[in-house]
């Protein structure tokens, strides 16, 4: 069941397991991810620019499956930002971490900034 915080707050995605693409060899709970086209069920770590599906919430032991909490319709997720990202604009990756606000092409729309400080509440 979802947690969802009042007054401001993340509201979280869905939960499903996924593979990291054979070039991601170091997963780390807070990284951005990409859906890929290589595998069934396999992600990459986001570079600059990339539209990320969601972040991951869960690394097992052994690197070879990642709980990835997808960015879905009514959720709304906090996350750190670089720049000076807007109200009402839309994100992209700014690293594998963070990310960045943008005019278009990009998805979700911020709705809170620096809520908590150095972070973007972004609604899906």
């Amino acid at each position: 069941m979802p947690t969802i915080a009042k007054a401001g707050g993340p509201v979280e995605g869905t939960v499903i397991s996924f593979q990291p693409a054979s070039s991601w060899t170091d997963p780390a709970v807070g990284d951005l991810a990409k859906i890929t086209t290589g595998a069934n069920y396999e992600v990459s770590e986001c570079a600059d620019a990339d539209v990320p599906a969601g972040i991951v919430r869960v690394v097992s032991p052994d690197k070879k499956t990642l709980s990835i909490e997808l960015f879905t319709a009514g959720c709304i997720a906090r996350l750190p930002y670089t720049g000076t990202p807007s109200l009402g604009q839309q994100i992209q990756a700014s690293a594998a971490t963070t990310v960045k606000g943008v005019a278009s092409g990009g998805l979700g729309k911020i709705i809170g900034k620096d809520v908590v400080s150095g972070c973007a509440d972004v609604l899906f």
